[in-house]
């Protein structure tokens, strides 16, 4: 049976606020602050509530043939060849894809989800951007009844598949690496959302340090943006530390790229001065102007173990399938921006 629709008012009630806040609050409309905006989207969210954008009913019955993904950004090309790999296997099977880009936006990625579920999407592939944030979104989809994999990042203890790397593991190989080659002043540079991955990323340096005996200065322990702009920026957070760092880990290739091209414009040296390394491990950073020391991160595997895991749910819907979580190795490719 089609479960009753949430609407506004239910969202208002819930919330003792007007619809017409409500109303604003989740078109992204001025007028509303923005942690109010945050409570009522998350509200909306946890209660199933999916604007209407259409006056007429779809009047559709049985699968759609479509797959929403979510992805945080493009800027980054292993995302680009995550989504490939899923198309590839998805549209093998007949599906096609509505692909969003929430841009680090967490009201975008309430918009985002609700197209989607709208849409009536027949499963959705979500790299979600927050550890708690996020989470109200999660249930929405859930009350919705569609299929979810996460990819890449996770929301902890959430009952779903899960395909990912070891961004623990990956972050305490670069941080070991330093070590090897003798640093022992090490800063990260970290993206500014608590996403699963920053969290595992930024605990596995932490505790390659702690192994190491070493001490962290918090000037040491960055926090921007996750594009080649919020590296550069780092930079010049680095180079006004009161002890600067040797070297330095960061969260993303972007982030590294960036913060190589700002540590040259400065006139220092990769890696005479401080060495360089971040995790991901795609082509840009083998062909940045000083080659940058990486782990790599199967795509290839994460995208089409999604996309399995998806179609499992989606072909037997009647069967209830017991959550798997898949966790990929990294290896590490030392290169010129670490290498004594």
């Amino acid at each position: 049976m089609r479960r009753n629709k949430i609407t506004l008012r239910d969202v208002a009630k819930a919330a003792n606020v007007s619809q017409m806040t409500v109303s604003r609050a989740i078109r992204g409309l001025p007028g509303v602050s923005e942690q109010l905006q945050r409570d009522i989207t998350n509200l909306a969210l946890s209660m199933g509530y999916v604007p209407n954008r259409s006056t007429q009913e779809t009047g559709h019955k049985g699968p759609t043939m479509t797959v929403g993904v979510i992805l945080p950004y493009l800027g980054n090309t292993i995302f680009a060849e995550i989504l490939e790999n899923i198309e590839t296997v998805l549209s093998s099977y007949g599906y096609r894809i509505f692909l969003c880009c929430s841009y680090n936006n967490l009201i975008k990625e309430f918009h985002d989800i609700s197209a989607l579920l709208e849409r009536q999407v027949d499963g959705i592939i979500w790299s979600p951007l927050h550890l708690k944030d996020s989470l109200p979104a999660a249930k929405a989809i859930r009350k919705h009844h569609c299929p979810l994999v996460f990819v890449d990042r996770k929301i902890p203890n959430w009952k779903a598949d899960v395909v990912m790397v070891d961004d623990f593991g990956s972050a305490l190989k670069l941080t070991q690496h330093f070590l090897d080659q003798g640093h022992r002043k090490i800063a990260y540079v970290g993206s500014a959302l608590d996403s699963y991955a920053e969290r595992e990323r930024r605990n596995g340096f932490l505790t390659g340090m702690k192994e190491g005996g070493l001490p962290v200065r918090d000037e040491w322990v960055m926090r921007g943006g996750s594009d080649i702009a919020a590296g550069k920026r780092a930079a010049d957070q680095i180079l006004a530390c009161e002890e600067r760092p040797e070297a330095v880990l960061c969260f993303n290739d972007s982030l590294s790229i960036g913060v190589e091209m700002g540590l040259l414009g400065h006139g220092i040296e990769i890696p005479g001065q401080i060495a360089l390394a971040g995790i991901s491990g795609t082509l840009e950073m083998e062909i940045a102007r000083v080659p940058i020391t990486g782990v790599f991160q199967d795509a290839v595997a994460l995208g089409k173990t999604a996309a399995e895991f998806l179609l499992k749910r989606m072909i037997n819907p009647k069967v209830q399938f017991v959550p798997e979580e898949r966790v990929l190795t990294t290896r590490l490719i030392s290169r010129e921006s670490s290498q004594c």
